[in-house]
């Protein structure tokens, strides 16, 4: 019958032929033993083998297809891998089996030829983790243990070292594999549940968490349920969150990315958004240097494009993906961030997360206020899981014991687990090993004893490990532990038997947290002290050349060693690592740790400088944390200013007069700013390149004042000497902010036309340099400008784009600017609710800077209501406002109004006030409004 096929042309390129080609020249190769040319096309073929074909696709033909390419790859690295190592090229045999195994993780030769080549290449300990990893994928898919082919092929690894190595090590013996890795028993509902997440999520992303109290057994209902999806052609990643606080922000999401997949799946991105993804999981991680990447900078914009990246990233992937996240509760909050970001984002792509949470953690956790906004958006579903009944109990000790207990003998069990599975089999584990009546102890004493049963040489080992606080590769516990390859992996290979350790991503992780807590326990603050030192040492050694990696590592375990010295440059890299990744809360703790190490150095001016350091390094994220009217911005930024004028650093100096100007500012301490900003204006006399933004400050805090007419020329002074490159401490090019509010001075003066052309040449400005902040902060000041013009359709339209990039961007403080006004256009029972919502969210941030102006637009709304008594509440409260806080440029409009409510007799007096105030201030648009109402009540 007729067909249809690629007709061969020279423009034409199809990866599957091209693959074929290649995969025929590598077997040529093979048979006339041409070695470059085997490695050379070999290599060719892999790269051209990205994944399943057509992986959408599960028409009966495909089906074949996929499989018979799959077939081939398989076989094309089984013959090459097998060349190489007969030919001394153990380097590239590795390349091909390691595919091997990726292509069918269930088939056991991919792992003996692995663990052939790992050894060849002198790697026994990657060889004995190749084995572990084998062993617990058969037992945890198949429920059956390595073939005795594979258990030579490991005993072969152990033999490596010497005679004496081969001995079999203390509780070696071989175990069945449901002995001590039990079923999972009961939780029927909560399967069907997961299993409902996930068909769900074939249509519209979603994000599950399953809780409950340490050992009940969550992350055994993840691992189960994402095998189950693994066998449905859907990719399954897979990652943890540690307690330890040496932990990289964002480390879960990088953990997945390095997944081949993914890292395929970057590949076909953009540049912008490959650059993004790069930020976090670099092209080449092998070698990095302090200073070195992509700068961050604290705009929210950048934030956002930054997730935007990673999420397209996953987004990319061409079929379902499940990501599976242990132990959330220990998840930093930038991971956090961006988890809630990905739902946002992901709309209807098949994707779901699978996290598990201890419960007791989620009361004072970040955690807690992330998953109520997701779960009131809709995006997420949470469930508990409790301990086991009286039946599945007996089930699992069942399973554990290969027995059926007797009533006597599972109450008296149940009555000393209350049914936790974890506490449920250490405590069948103990009995086991003492033959008697199970005793009902508490659970640390009952995994004390277990761990005593190890050898003293594995009990040390254990409690290196333990130290370590998260996952650990053999290398690092050769190093830091002073042992030989050989007694490590024999140790290492102990407590794996005895389910103490397990594999993990690229080595290995104490097989629960409540075993690294018990291990951890029992060794004395001496010798902790002792092997902290020992592993920050280690570190150092093993990662010399990409020192970032572990910076964070380092610092914590330095710190615990009472290094603190030592600690304190890994916390400053640490830093500028979150810093670069916009992890403004783990940069800002990380900065603060810095602080209080360094005030238990010396004091003197090296200490003083390092402290400068470190601050002048710390104010962006707090400020992009925290936003510009927060007290702790403001003690950071009069601490700087402290040390600049001890150490005589003029720049220094008036960087910080600037920074505190718009702090005080923005918090409603005008006189307080105009200080400032006289001081940083003094001061750039010295440093030419500020002089812009201290002319601003100058304009800006005088405005506030009603000094109307020094503000005037001091705008004008700061757009002249405002450079391209010119920023200020909160995150905006000074020209375009210059510009925008130099606007309402011009207004202010009498000057519409110039007021309108400044506010749109703004506008202007800011989108031609692209930078979205400024843009929000344009829009702001136009949208003021244009509710001064009286011109509500320009309004209307400016508060509409106003909206759409806070929201975007999540700029919080101008999205309140945007309520604020569109209450104010809106009128009615809306519009009080929304410029009310506006303010009262602008107080709870510490931000009174403009509150009578705001306040009397909320009066203006509540009298088109006809509400005058709500009115006066809020005029008077606007007067209070502005007399407490020096804010005085809208005063006399906030009498006028406030004369308007009252009787004609004390109507006067106001309006005579607001006269003398505009008249003194140059106010020339509300001295001619207060004087028509003047005159209107009083002619004469």
């Amino acid at each position: 019958g007729a067909f249809l096929c690629w007709r061969p042309e020279p423009d034409v390129v199809v990866d599957v032929s091209e693959f074929l080609i290649a995969c025929r020249d590598a077997i040529a190769a093979i048979e006339s033993k041409q070695s470059d040319r085997v490695k050379d096309r070999g290599g060719k073929a892999l790269a051209l083998f990205r994944g399943p074909f057509l992986p959408g696709c599960y028409d009966d033909w495909a089906l074949t297809v996929r499989e018979d390419l799959r077939q081939t790859c398989m076989d094309l690295c089984d013959r090459v891998a097998k060349y190489e190592l007969t030919h001394g090229d153990p380097a590239s045999a590795l390349v091909f089996a390691r595919r091997r195994v990726l292509l069918e993780p269930l088939e056991e030769p991919g792992y003996r030829l692995l663990m052939r080549a790992q050894r060849a290449a002198g790697d026994r300990s990657g060889a004995m983790r190749t084995y572990h990893r084998c062993a617990s994928l058969l037992e945890r898919e198949l429920g059956v243990g390595p073939s005795p082919e594979t258990r030579a092929e490991r005993d072969g690894a152990l033999a490596d070292g010497g005679r004496e190595w081969g001995q079999a090590p203390i509780g070696a013996t071989e175990i069945s594999p449901l002995s001590l890795s039990p079923e999972l028993v009961g939780r029927g509902p909560e399967r069907a549940w997961l299993t409902s997440a996930w068909e769900a999520a074939q249509n519209r992303s979603g994000f599950i968490v399953v809780t409950g109290e340490a050992g009940v057994g969550k992350t055994r209902l993840i691992a189960e349920f994402a095998g189950a999806v693994g066998k449905q052609d859907a990719l399954v990643l897979t990652t943890r969150c540690f307690a330890a606080t040496g932990a990289v922000p964002l480390a879960p999401v990088a953990d997945w990315l390095r997944h081949p997949h993914l890292r395929a799946a970057t590949e076909r991105l953009k540049p912008v958004w490959l650059t993004e993804v790069r930020r976090l999981v670099p092209e080449d991680e092998s070698v990095t240097e302090p200073g070195t990447g992509v700068r961050a900078k604290v705009d929210a914009w950048q934030r956002l494009r930054f997730f935007e990246g990673l999420a397209r990233a996953f987004l990319a992937v061409d079929r379902p993906l499940l990501l599976t996240v242990d132990d959330l509760q220990w998840c930093d909050k930038a991971t956090l961030s961006w988890l809630s970001f990905l739902m946002s984002y992901a709309g209807s792509a098949p994707l779901l997360v699978a996290a598990t949470a201890r419960e007791a953690e989620l009361e004072h956790n970040d955690l807690a206020g992330v998953l109520k906004k997701m779960r009131a958006a809709g995006q997420a579903e949470v469930r508990r899981i409790d301990n086991l009944s009286w039946t599945d109990a007996g089930q699992l000790a069942q399973s554990v014991t290969g027995r059926a207990m007797a009533d006597a003998e599972l109450s008296l069990l149940m009555s000393a687990t209350a049914g936790n599975p974890f506490y449920l089999v250490e405590a069948l584990r103990a009995a086991a090993s003492s033959p008697g009546q199970i005793e009902g102890t508490d659970l640390h004493r009952v995994l004390t004893s277990r761990l005593a049963r190890l050898s003293e040489s594995a009990q040390e080992l254990l409690a290196l490990a333990s130290a370590v606080g998260r996952d650990f590769t053999i290398d690092l516990l050769i190093e830091a532990s002073d042992l030989d390859e050989g007694t490590v992996v024999r140790l290492v290979d102990e407590l794996w038997r005895q389910r103490i350790l397990q594999e993990h991503g690229r080595g290995y992780d104490i097989a629960h947290d409540l075993l690294r807590t018990a291990a951890y326990g029992a060794i004395s603050p001496p010798r902790r002290w002792l092997l902290h030192r020992r592993l920050a040492q280690a570190l150092e050694l093993l990662y010399a050349d990409r020192i970032d990696v572990v910076a964070a590592q380092l610092a914590e375990q330095y710190d615990r060693s009472s290094r603190p010295e030592r600690a304190l440059p890994y916390y400053e890299r640490a830093a500028r690592q979150a810093t670069a990744v916009f992890a403004h809360a783990e940069s800002v703790r990380l900065w603060q740790r810095c602080l209080r190490l360094l005030a238990e150095l010396p004091p003197g001016k090296q200490r003083d400088e390092r402290e400068m350091g470190v601050l002048l390094q710390l104010l962006p994220p707090v400020n992009a944390w925290r936003g510009y009217a927060s007290t702790t911005l403001e003690r950071y930024e009069r601490r700087t200013a402290a040390l600049g004028k001890r150490l005589g650093l003029v720049e220094v100096r008036c960087t910080a007069a600037i920074a505190l100007w718009a702090t005080t500012y923005v918090q409603g301490h005008i006189a307080e700013a105009h200080g400032w900003g006289t001081q940083a204006l003094t001061l750039s006399g010295q440093c030419p390149d500020l002089a812009g933004q201290a002319h601003l400050a100058v304009a800006g805090s005088g405005l506030g004042l009603g000094l109307l007419q020094l503000a005037d020329e001091h705008f004008r002074l700061a757009c002249d000497l405002s450079g391209e490159s010119d920023s200020l401490p909160i995150g905006t090019r000074t020209d375009v902010h210059a510009k925008a509010w130099w606007a309402h001075a011009r207004w202010l003066l009498g000057e519409d036309a110039g007021a309108a052309a400044a506010s749109a040449e703004s506008v202007h400005n800011a989108r031609l340099i692209d930078h979205p902040y400024s843009l929000a902060v344009a829009l702001s000041y136009a949208a003021v400008t244009q509710q001064l013009l009286g011109d509500l359709p320009r309004l209307v339209g400016v508060l509409a784009e106003l909206t759409e990039v806070c929201d975007r961007y999540d700029f919080a403080y101008y999205r309140d600017w945007a309520r604020v006004l569109t209450g104010w256009t809106q009128g009615g029972t809306a519009g009080v609710r929304n410029t009310k919502l506006g303010i009262e969210s602008l107080e709870q941030d510490g931000s009174l800077a403009r509150m009578p102006y705001w306040l009397c637009l909320l009066a203006e709304v509540h009298c088109s209501e006809g509400n005058t008594a709500a009115a006066r509440a809020a005029l008077d409260a606007a007067v209070a406002s502005a007399l407490e806080h020096d804010d005085r440029w809208w005063l006399s409009e906030v009498l006028r109004a406030r004369a308007a409510l009252e009787p004609a007799s004390r109507a006067v007096r106001r309006l005579a006030q607001a006269v003398a105030l505009a008249e003194s201030q140059s106010n020339v648009p509300l001295l001619n409004r207060c004087r028509a109402d003047l005159e209107a009540l009083a002619p004469s």
